[in-house]
């Protein structure tokens, strides 16, 4: 065992030794990472698209004294308007339930509160893939859903939003080489090869058109003017490059 030490020890000192004859310029480059000579920038890149796709969000929305009441108003609504959909070639794939709730309906007093009855919501979100349809497809489920329709919104979108991505994210990558370029020409350094690409986000925003409840005979008098306008989609990507 003290064999051992001893060579342990011996070991340790020849190794300070050899560190401590070393001249400090063969030493700090072992201490140096890629990051102490990087450039840091993030590119960004945008192109716009007509949509072809619009998510319609309505429903039906009715107070009465009793649940039963309330439900079967909703239910007769309802049906009305799913009815007026589907006769509208809007597949059933392409209609989904949102959410469906029952709540009492109280009036608060000096005596407390006073249950005044129950309101039933059907929602529902359909996609309609012929926007030229969008107008006649809105109207018509207002009529037939009557006095207790509610439209809560129209979101335009992209089905396939691949290609329009793929042509952003060209010009973010470009983007991010000309500020790194341009960093690297202020300073004085060469630009080198990049170390890392990170793709921080990608997606569209698409404008979105909301409406209070619309009664059926509003419905009946002129085509509600619908616009589907442009979207973009935005590609960023943050990029790490060398410098010499």
């Amino acid at each position: 065992m003290k064999t051992l030490n001893y060579l342990s020890l011996v070991i340790g000192t020849l190794i300070i030794l050899t560190l401590a004859g070393c001249e400090a310029e063969s030493v700090i480059p072992l201490l140096h990472s890629p990051k102490d000579r990087s450039i840091h920038v993030t590119g960004s890149g945008s192109v716009t698209g007509e949509p072809d796709i619009a998510t319609l969000n309505l429903g039906v929305s009715v107070e009465k004294e009793t649940v039963a009441e309330a439900r079967e108003a909703a239910a007769v609504s309802m049906t009305a308007v799913l009815d007026s959909l589907k006769a509208k070639d809007i597949a059933e794939d392409d209609i989904q339930t949102e959410n469906f709730s029952i709540r009492p309906q109280y009036d608060y007093t000096e005596n407390g509160r006073v249950l005044r009855g129950y309101r039933v919501n059907n929602t529902i979100s359909a996609k309609v893939r012929e926007l030229q349809r969008l107008s006649d497809i809105i109207d018509d489920a207002a009529g037939a859903g009557g006095d207790i329709i509610v439209v809560n919104s129209v979101q335009f979108m992209i089905e396939d939003p691949t290609a329009l991505q793929m042509e952003a994210r060209a010009l973010a990558a470009k983007d991010a080489e000309a500020k790194a370029q341009t960093l690297a020409d202020a300073h004085g350094v060469k630009l080198g090869k990049p170390v890392t690409i990170t793709e921080v986000t990608s997606g569209g925003i698409s404008p979105i058109v909301f409406a209070e409840s619309v009664a059926a005979a509003d419905s009946l008098r002129t085509s509600s003017p619908i616009e589907a306008g442009q979207l973009t989609v935005t590609v960023e990507i943050t990029v790490v490059y060398e410098f010499e």
